[in-house]
């Protein structure tokens, strides 16, 4: 969990390795206001929480329907669209 400019932030994943290639669904989860899921891949040596990190900030933003798929623990929290 980090802090930015007094809002708590933090992060969940689901880590997948296919054939060399890491991959990630990850949430970014802004506490107390909202989140948004991603989908992407990195190639090479990143660990698998280097890999969700990536992903966060350069993955491709899922549909609210898929990411409650993946993330049904966040049921009751507002999605970022």
């Amino acid at each position: 969990m980090s802090r930015e400019k007094g809002i708590k932030y933090g992060k969940e994943g689901r880590y997948f390795n296919a054939q060399g290639w890491a991959v990630a669904i990850a949430a970014s989860i802004t506490h107390e206001v909202d989140w948004a899921a991603y989908i992407g891949a990195t190639f090479g040596p990143m660990t698998d929480s280097e890999t969700v990190q990536y992903v966060i900030k350069h993955g491709c933003k899922l549909q609210e329907k898929d990411a409650r798929y993946f993330f049904p623990e966040l049921k009751d929290a507002c999605y970022r669209h």
